[in-house]
């Protein structure tokens, strides 16, 4: 499995058994093997190059990176969401930095897909 460059062994472990225990349902909001890095990944591109967003992987399901690393916190143990937040906060900044607030956009979007 991929492996998320920068994180502890430990993070590493709690990640890769988030994304087999819900790999059974990938399509339906699951992650699979692997899903993390290349979210990561996906995301880091995107925050270079916010009007190239990269949907991940493919855009088939709707969410995109940024979004899936959201979820992934969200399953994550305190500790391990601070370390994997500290390899997605510069990033965050660097696509707030490129990008502008869209006025137009609904409240109930999350605030990446807010920006223009």
């Amino acid at each position: 499995m991929p492996h998320v460059p920068g994180l502890p062994a430990i993070v590493q472990q709690e990640i890769s058994q988030i994304e087999i225990r819900t790999a059974m349902n990938w399509a339906g909001f699951g992650l699979w093997p692997g899903a993390v890095a290349e979210a990561l990944a996906g995301w880091s591109s995107t925050s270079q190059q916010p009007s190239r967003r990269n949907f991940h992987p493919c855009g088939c399901c709707g969410r995109s990176s940024r979004g899936l690393l959201d979820e992934v916190l969200s399953m994550l143990s305190a500790p391990s969401a601070r370390a994997l937040e500290e390899l997605i906060a510069p990033l965050d900044e660097s696509f707030r930095s490129r990008t502008l607030p869209n006025p137009l956009a609904s409240k109930d979007l999350p605030w990446w897909a807010r920006r223009v």
